[in-house]
């Protein structure tokens, strides 16, 4: 059944008596802008993967997108063999003409899977120690906030030590800094460079050494790029993507 006349059957089955005729004119309004968002994204048909220079491919599935490198180019830092994505998220049909990218919440989805196991070491006496474990490989600056501390900063190493009474930490934050030389720029897009934890309430006062396991700050998580809301232009035959001052062309047949 076509769009329109889907829109007109919902329509007829909504008639209801007088009484309700307010109700009945927010409904109608309600399916017009359901139908024009259906003919948008009917119109906006892209579906596929387009190429930049046969070295950057992105790739639109629906609502969602992906931003690929060439299969056989490493990392951004020659890390994690084979991934070779830089970004993934959703795509918003603006008008026949744009589309709008939006990346995932790479940190939000980091955060989730983190956690923290809090424990009494007698060995410490007046210290505290905490201990950050992530599969991270390159190089890398730890920034411990803490309430009534000052910020304590290691470089390339996964323990920090301090003096201090147990019941003075009281909440903690901290910040991964990936400090890996890049092999290659891309100009056009802002990369994760940072990890910032979210604030975590110490359990138990007597507490003196965190173990901090975050699973999912690896490689990968480096090597993604944040794509904010960008727009892109679509050409009227549908086969080429205007990005920045890039020009992605459609594969043939290729998804």
């Amino acid at each position: 059944m076509a769009p329109l006349s889907i829109l007109l059957y919902i329509i007829d089955i909504l008639e209801i008596n007088e009484n309700n005729k307010k109700m009945k004119i927010y409904r109608i309004i309600i399916i017009i802008c359901m139908f024009q968002n259906i003919v948008h994204a009917q119109s906006n048909n892209i579906n596929g993967t387009y190429a930049w220079d046969l070295s950057r491919f992105l790739t639109i599935t629906n609502d969602s997108f992906k931003l690929s490198l060439y299969i056989t180019e490493p990392s951004s830092y020659g890390l994690n063999l084979g991934d070779i994505i830089l970004s993934e998220g959703k795509v918003e049909y603006e008008s026949k003409n744009f589309i709008k990218l939006t990346s995932k919440n790479y940190e939000e989805e980091v955060n989730k899977n983190m956690t923290v196991i809090e424990s009494t070491d007698s060995c410490l006496d007046d210290s505290i120690k905490f201990n950050f474990n992530f599969p991270f490989t390159g190089k890398y600056k730890i920034m411990l906030f803490l309430e009534h501390e000052p910020k304590y900063e290691v470089k390339n190493e996964k323990e920090i030590i301090f003096k201090a009474n147990r019941d003075s930490i009281v909440t903690f934050s901290f910040t991964v800094l990936d400090q890996t030389p890049i092999n290659f720029l891309f100009n056009n897009y802002l990369r994760n460079v940072e990890f910032k934890s979210l604030h975590y309430a110490v359990k138990n006062s007597n507490s003196n050494s965190f173990v901090i396991s975050i699973p999912d700050l690896t490689n990968s998580y480096f090597n993604r790029f944040l794509i904010n809301g960008e727009y892109i232009k679509v050409s009227k035959e549908k086969d080429v993507l205007f990005w920045h001052d890039e020009q992605y062309w459609k594969l043939g047949g290729f998804r």
